[in-house]
């Protein structure tokens, strides 16, 4: 059922000779950040950043499945995040190589956001970058677009991304690369009955997120992380692979930022 990544899709590339593909879902983002009262090219600018960090975040996957001699399908850009579509070869990938494949994501894009945020606050773009981006996690997006220093404004944005969603995808809730590192850690302590405690934790990890957004007013945020963690945990029996499915080459899995259900690419 692999193609049902390719369908919608509005805009085809290839990044270091990934095939990237962008649904036509990605616009939505366009829908939050319009509304936020920023100019045209912050808006521009914002989307931008979006977009680079989940491309990032999602070429870490396809580098660390290339590493360890798999086949990466495709990459797809959707409106809340992005999915790796991948495949074992003649070298299977399971326990830590699977962990690494997760963790890999938010890795790369922890780095690049440090790393831009590093240059920053040394002084790399000037004492007006280190007023508007005080933290990696605190910045001036209003100010910044207000006086038109929209080089500042980009490295925000990007910084911001990449850094705290990177983290937040780290957590363990169900269909996040948090909850499938716990999975594979749980796997090898527990064996194949820790695929399912880790998706029961992953539930009640996103329900305590959600509970704590909801309180703060932020319902569409908590029905998200609702959504991720259920359907990943109705995923666990379609995940069950039927004989002869762990073969060398017969094995396809996706790796994302944002929700996806797995057995799409199974």
């Amino acid at each position: 059922m692999r193609e049902r990544h390719y369908s919608g899709q509005v805009l085809r590339l290839k990044a270091f000779g990934f095939p990237v593909n962008i649904h036509l879902t990605f616009l939505i983002v366009l829908l939050f950040v319009i509304d936020s009262g920023l100019s045209g090219i912050g808006i521009a600018l914002w989307t931008l950043a979006i977009f680079l960090s989940v491309v990032l975040h999602e070429l870490g996957h396809a580098a660390a499945v290339r590493r360890f001699r798999g086949h990466v399908d495709a990459i797809t850009i959707y409106a809340l995040g992005g999915v790796t579509v991948w495949r074992e070869l003649d070298v299977p990938i399971r326990g830590w190589r699977r962990f690494v494949v997760a963790a890999a994501g938010s890795g790369v894009g922890l780095f690049a956001g440090l790393g831009l945020y590093l240059f920053v606050a040394l002084g790399g773009l000037g004492a007006r970058g280190v007023l508007f981006i005080p933290s990696p996690w605190s910045r001036d997006f209003f100010f910044a677009d207000l006086r038109g220093e929209y080089l500042i404004f980009f490295a925000g944005g990007f910084i911001w991304v990449s850094v705290v969603w990177g983290l937040v995808n780290w957590v363990p809730i169900g269909g996040l690369d948090g909850s499938r590192m716990l999975r594979e850690i749980l796997i090898k302590v527990l064996g194949p009955k820790g695929d399912l405690h880790a998706r029961i934790i992953g539930v009640v990890f996103a329900f305590a997120a959600a509970y704590w957004f909801w309180q703060r007013g932020s319902t569409f945020v908590a029905l998200i992380l609702i959504m991720f963690a259920v359907t990943d945990l109705s995923g666990y029996r379609a995940r069950r692979p039927p004989p002869g499915l762990h073969e060398p080459g017969a094995r396809a899995d996706v790796d994302h930022e944002a929700a996806t259900l797995d057995e799409e690419a199974d």
